[in-house]
């Protein structure tokens, strides 16, 4: 059962290639996931810190940090990290290939790539999710840019608009 008071996730839709690589191939409608704000380390301390915790949001902020060091270093050892109910961090490797492997060194691996998997309470988020559609990003911001061009347009030399805060504020009229 959906959480109400949690919000939704925003989605917007585009056509896309139905076999990916496949450039003349048919084209159909699919979801993308639309984000209108990143979460820092700090804001999720402070969010943290709101439910009840006995840390203070610089304390949990210090652990959260301390905390990807570790997960770095542990990577690093060639480990695969756990975080309980969050997600299995590990490395996967690019390398060049060779014919023998005899002629195979460590000098033929070209990237080091850091893969999360999600644990058990993350992969069901679809049962507890509500989806708002909304348009794309560019879209909106195509939109905003648009509306002021039209406002200019009527201000007719009383007067240029101004962009707002970017956050749907359509601006004040500057004499």
């Amino acid at each position: 059962m959906a959480n109400k008071s949690i919000g939704a996730i925003k989605y917007s839709l585009g056509l896309r290639l139905k076999e990916p690589g496949n450039e003349g191939g048919e084209k159909q409608v699919y979801a993308t996931a639309q984000s209108d704000e990143t979460v820092t380390t700090e804001m999720l301390a402070e969010h943290i810190a709101e439910h009840n915790s006995v840390f203070s949001p610089g304390t949990i902020f210090g652990i959260l940090k301390d905390m990807a060091s570790c997960v770095r270093e542990q990577l690093l050892a060639g480990k695969r990290v756990v975080l309980q109910d969050l997600c299995t961090v590990y490395v996967t490797l690019k390398s060049t290939g060779k014919e023998d492997a005899n002629n195979f060194s460590a000098s033929d691996i070209t990237a080091v790539n850091v893969r999360f998997s999600p644990q058990p309470k993350m992969k069901d988020l679809i049962n507890d999710a509500e989806f708002e559609r909304v348009v794309t990003l560019k879209a909106a911001a195509a939109a905003r840019k648009q509306a002021l061009t039209d406002l200019n347009k009527a201000v007719n030399g009383a007067g240029t608009i101004e962009g707002g805060s970017g956050t749907g504020d359509p601006g004040d009229v500057t004499p």
